[in-house]
């Protein structure tokens, strides 16, 4: 039983002499990693998914009887100056600048008719006021001795 055990005894412990297996380094896997994202972000960016505005606006709007289609999730001074601009008008917005987040898809509506749907999601903070050459937002002043 001795003999077995001592024959035994350099044979387990020259497996403990072996060399180990080769691994990838983190920095080898992060390197092939880096590569894979940027060959699937190139190509997203040539089927043209990648850096795409989320909200969608019209063209250029040439009266207030003109029918428009939106899809926007954002802030509305943005959206709001962005429609002046394509209507020909100045943006001027008074007051505090304060979020003001709107979600509208609508599709053939008229400038007016967005204008009109874009005041009850605002009105608790601001209100639209459309002159002849500019459309311009007031926010609303805080009301004395209430906290927001």
């Amino acid at each position: 039983m001795k003999r077995l055990l001592t024959l035994l005894a350099p044979v387990c412990l020259a497996a403990c002499q072996a060399p180990p297996t080769s691994q990838p380094t983190s920095s080898e896997v992060t390197i092939s990693q880096v590569q894979t994202t940027q060959a699937h972000q190139q190509l997203l960016a040539q089927s043209g998914v990648l850096n795409t505005p989320t909200g969608a606006t019209p063209g250029a709007i040439s009266a207030n009887s003109q029918r428009v289609c939106i899809d926007w999730d954002g802030d509305a001074v943005e959206l709001l100056s962005t429609l002046a601009h394509q209507r020909g008008l100045n943006f001027a917005y008074t007051g505090v600048r304060l979020p003001l987040p709107v979600s509208v898809h609508v599709r053939d509506i008229t400038f007016n008719e967005l204008l009109r749907l874009l005041g009850p999601q605002i009105n608790w903070r601001a209100r639209i006021d459309q002159e002849p050459l500019r459309l311009r937002l007031d926010f609303m002043l805080p009301l004395p001795g209430v906290l927001a």
